[in-house]
């Protein structure tokens, strides 16, 4: 596509007094004024031929142009006359206009991967237009647009909406690609005429199709003072230029039910779902952030029976309005609609089918990659089961537990969560504050930590452990040295084989000799380890295999490792590489809440819990205690840190 239509013609009645009798066009942007910034934007993707629409105060547009050799490019100044609205002076050139070409709107401050927009667009030969369309954070006061699951829009919903009905967060951002033919027929119709409220709709009753292309890349209008400084800041900080779709973007994947909503078994219906406490103002943190908010579900009750895709949409138009009240909004939906266990009543048998998008298999995560341009190894998986960690380890993510919905506890795959937190608003306040501290306590940790080195990360039950091990190992490879994490907890015997004592909760024999093997290894290892069983307490009916490259760092954690110390030292002995222990502590009362939580989950009463606190604190703190080495550095982490 090689021309753009710029609407220039307002008159900026709100920015009378940025503007100083400049057309609203002209306002500037941090040293540039806007219409020369989209013009270079336009310039940077290939259009050369630009067509200025003026009106208000036309002359001094098209003297800025002039004094700008109009910046080598085909550009055009028309005055359109009397207004007629946008798609009116559109209609009102027709014959000067391409094929195919760009409608901006020359109040919008746009960051736009302009070459992946025109690429959608000519992909869809039977789209009269594409509509450039995004979630927001006020969707109940804007114009709302309907698209089905293959973007094609199916409605328009304008302001005030029915207070009775849920609906999609999707707006019209006012960028257009648009083909010539599809206009023909409304050639020379009169008075005012919006491509928004009156053109795109009226195509649509014509049986025309119109596209939506969903992108979270920056567009907004300047056209108050308020929304004028709001993108002056954004362009200052860098905001604006980091969510172009040609730069690599960082994104959550969040799973829906018992992460999102409360975990009802199969929600089949709108009725049914229900927003978890605090979800709302967490997904708005994060859409105020640099990540994108990514929802990537398994819905099982599509290949059930139990909902078709309306009733899915409806449900999901219900989670989209729940978070607009919070001033929330999620980049993305993705779900699978497929299960692969055929013979019940009621199912539907295309979609009873082995598939790569249902998790942990990563189809979904691969489609946002794709269409987003996500970085993995800059992004997180947040999720309530192990279905949901694997996933993440597989797709090269963080992966982060909740401890709302299964909380764990499903133990259908063996893939340990990096950081486990209480819930969303927990996760993504560590995601956003706590994750950049944590590292930067763990950069000095390990500076003098070596390749082959093992270190040792002990203390108390529910204290931060597996938290800063996290943090250390993703330090280390940050310095370009492989590292993997070793939780003692894999070694805790099932419960009615355990012995007196916290050491003898562990299989403490096992532990010191894989550690030795582990240590004495001269080259990559894959290791087979058990999984723990919360809920069952005891191993899980299979192992999972760790693959440890050659000369990797060991992070050993949990509450017995400190007492390997001795153990680990003397396999060191005479190989260069050392050992490095680190005692870690937290606020007591923190870590009493955190251990009364924890087991109330696992399903034992508010008293039972307490009781087995107390018990701990006589069994196994003086036993820690008493394992830390002289030589340990001693790390204290506050809640703010987790």
């Amino acid at each position: 596509m090689r021309q753009a239509v710029i609407l220039a013609g307002g008159k900026g009645t709100r920015l009378r007094e940025r503007l100083g009798g400049l057309p609203k066009p002209l306002i500037d942007i941090v040293g540039m004024p806007l219409l020369e910034r989209q013009i270079l934007l336009a310039k940077h993707h290939g259009i050369d031929d630009i067509l200025i629409l003026v009106n208000h105060a036309a002359e001094h547009i098209v003297d800025f142009c002039a004094r700008r050799d109009n910046w080598g490019l085909n550009i055009a100044c028309i005055d359109d006359g009397e207004p007629r609205g946008t798609a009116g002076a559109t209609l009102a050139i027709l014959d000067r206009l391409a094929d195919e070409f760009l409608v901006i709107y020359g109040d919008t401050m746009l960051e736009v991967d302009l070459d992946r927009f025109v690429a959608f667009h000519r992909a869809r030969p039977d789209a009269a237009a594409t509509l450039f369309v995004h979630p927001n954070d006020h969707p109940h006061d804007s114009d709302l647009v309907e698209a089905a699951e293959d973007g094609r829009i199916a409605a328009f919903h304008p302001y005030p909406h029915d207070p009775d009905r849920y609906y999609p967060n999707l707006v019209n951002a006012a960028l257009y690609c648009v083909r010539r033919a599809a206009l023909e027929p409304w050639r020379g119709t009169p008075g005012m005429l919006d491509f928004g409220k009156d053109l795109f709709p009226a195509m649509l009753e014509r049986g025309l199709t119109l596209q939506a292309y969903n992108s979270p890349e920056y567009i907004k209008d300047c056209g108050t003072p308020a929304r004028l400084d709001k993108v002056c800041g954004d362009l200052t900080s860098g905001r604006i230029a980091r969510a172009s779709l040609s730069v690599p973007q960082a994104a959550v994947f969040l799973d829906r039910d018992g992460t999102i909503n409360l975990d009802g078994g199969h929600i089949a219906s709108p009725a049914r779902f229900e927003l978890l406490p605090g979800v709302g103002p967490a997904i708005r943190r994060l859409n105020r952030s640099d990540y994108r908010a990514i929802v990537v579900t398994n819905q099982p009750v599509l290949a059930r029976g139990d909902c078709d895709a309306a009733g899915l949409t409806a449900i999901h138009n219900k989670m989209e309005t729940l978070l607009g009240r919070d001033g929330a909004y999620l980049d993305r939906i993705y779900h699978c609609p497929h299960h692969p266990d055929r013979g019940f009543p009621g199912e539907v048998p295309e979609l009873k089918i082995a598939c790569d998008c249902r998790k942990p298999a990563i189809g979904m995560i691969e489609r946002a990659v794709a269409e987003l341009n996500v970085d993995p190894a800059r992004s997180w998986m947040v999720g309530d089961t192990t279905v949901d960690m694997m996933t993440a380890r597989r797709a090269g993510l963080r992966a982060v537990l909740v401890e709302t919905g299964e909380g764990g506890l499903d133990a259908r795959h063996g893939a340990i969560p990096d950081y486990v937190f209480p819930d969303l608003p927990a996760a993504v306040d560590f995601i956003l504050d706590g994750h950049p501290r944590l590292l930067a306590r763990c950069v000095d940790l390990t500076a003098d930590v070596a390749p082959g080195d093992v270190v040792v990360v002990g203390g108390l039950a529910r204290g931060g452990k597996s938290t800063l091990a996290a943090g250390l190992a993703e330090s280390l490879r940050a310095r370009g040295l492989a590292a993997a994490v070793i939780a003692t907890d894999r070694w805790l015997r099932p419960a009615a084989e355990r012995q007196d004592g916290v050491l003898g909760r562990h299989d403490m024999a096992e532990l010191a000799a894989v550690m030795g093997r582990l240590v004495a290894a001269p080259g990559a290892v894959e290791l087979e380890v058990p999984v723990y069983d919360k809920k069952a307490r005891g191993p899980a009916r299979y192992r999972e295999v760790l693959e440890i490259p050659a000369g990797a760092v060991l992070v050993v954690e949990g509450v017995a490792a400190l007492s390997l110390t001795d153990a680990l030292t003397e396999a060191l002995s005479g190989t260069g590489r050392r050992l490095h222990a680190l005692a870690v502590e937290t606020d007591e009362g923190v870590r009493h809440q955190r251990i009364l939580r924890e087991y109330t989950r696992r399903g034992l009463a508010p008293d039972a819990a307490e009781a087995l606190y107390r018990s701990r604190m006589e069994d196994e703190a003086p036993v820690i205690r008493a394992a830390v080495p002289a030589s340990a550095r001693r790390v204290r982490l506050d809640p703010s840190d987790e």
